[in-house]
């Protein structure tokens, strides 16, 4: 995908009026890619699709990779119908809706609020249920939050900012099932939660 990235990127060179996604602007950000999955953000005029389109097919003739119409979708954020029309028949990719969920993490288009963070919460919970009738020693129990609790709370904050709501509940969560095997329940810890998270050489 790094040619694909140099073509798009001549192509805006060659246009000095070219306009990027306005939260992208800064970095000149056009592209994401994931595997095998690329994620272009462009500004919504014809101008800039039209360098987009002009880009994938140039890097369709050289390597012989076409876009999936049946997996190929467009984002929209603040462009009218008629607009939308014309870009839909650029580039021949179906509509779609935000949030929509990849790699397991929610897409949004607007901050991070506690209900786009159900899915992690529910996650973190089910772990603690499934585990809250087994004989686990205060050791094991220690573990299991530093090397599977807290990956998944890892995973969701190194993309996005999590409500301090939800990183405050998931805690609680995470002390509830250290000191009381799963409850929810205050006043049975037995030293502060910042000593628990120290680094082990602390």
């Amino acid at each position: 995908m790094e040619v694909f990235n140099l073509m798009i990127k001549k192509r805006i060179q060659q246009n000095p009026k070219h306009k990027y996604h306005r939260r992208c602007g800064k970095q000149k950000l056009t592209r994401i890619c994931f595997a095998d999955d690329l994620l272009i953000f462009s500004h919504g005029s014809i101008q800039a699709i039209q360098v987009v389109k002009d880009s994938l097919q140039e890097f369709q003739a050289v390597s012989g990779l076409i876009p999936n119409p049946q997996k190929s979708s467009i984002f929209y954020g603040m462009i009218n119908n008629v607009l939308k029309a014309q870009i839909l028949n650029i580039l021949g990719f179906e509509e779609a809706k935000l949030p929509v969920r990849y790699l397991g993490i929610p897409l949004i288009g607007t901050r991070m609020l506690v209900k786009d963070c159900t899915k992690l919460v529910e996650k973190v919970k089910a772990h603690v249920q499934n585990w809250k009738h087994r004989a686990l020693s205060f050791t094991g129990r220690l573990e299991l939050i530093n090397f599977v609790l807290q990956s998944l709370q890892v995973y969701w904050c190194s993309v996005l900012l999590l409500p301090k709501t939800t990183i405050k509940y998931i805690e609680k969560v995470f002390k509830g099932f250290l000191w009381n095997g799963g409850d929810l329940k205050k006043g049975s810890a037995k030293i502060a939660w910042k000593m628990v998270c120290r680094p082990k050489d602390e």
